[in-house]
């Protein structure tokens, strides 16, 4: 379970690097604005995926 959060952690990391780069230069191509939301919401339902999971594991079911 923790290397799949370590890995959500990274690829959190390099979406947020990624919009930042992709800002800095003022000039964002669609295929970023899309990869970028779709990650996004990859992100929180990976997320909450997880949390759901470690919480059904402390509880015992």
């Amino acid at each position: 379970m923790m290397k799949k959060i370590y890995w959500l952690r990274r690829l959190t990391l390099l979406m947020a690097m990624i919009g930042v780069g992709a800002a800095t230069t003022g000039f964002i191509p669609v295929w970023i604005k899309i990869l970028l939301i779709a990650g996004v919401g990859g992100n929180l339902l990976l997320t909450e995926e997880f949390e759901f999971d470690l919480r059904s594991r402390a509880s015992g079911r």
